[in-house]
């Protein structure tokens, strides 16, 4: 199962999680809960692996 890096919004938290679907997958997944669990407008960038934050995003979704 992949490992992501993500950031579901400016300003949360950066976390690392394993996900059995795509960068694109699992940011759009990312991004139907964000409103709901944070109460912020989403702006999610995921990074394949553990890889540093600093690096352009493999996938993002809003």
């Amino acid at each position: 199962m992949p490992r992501y890096t993500y950031q579901s919004a400016p300003g949360l938290r950066v976390r690392t999680t394993n996900y059995a679907g795509t960068p694109q997958q699992f940011a759009d997944a990312l991004a139907e809960d964000c409103r709901a669990d944070h109460g912020v407008d989403p702006a999610v960038r995921v990074w394949l692996g553990d890889g540093p934050v600093t690096e352009p995003p493999a996938a993002t979704a809003r």
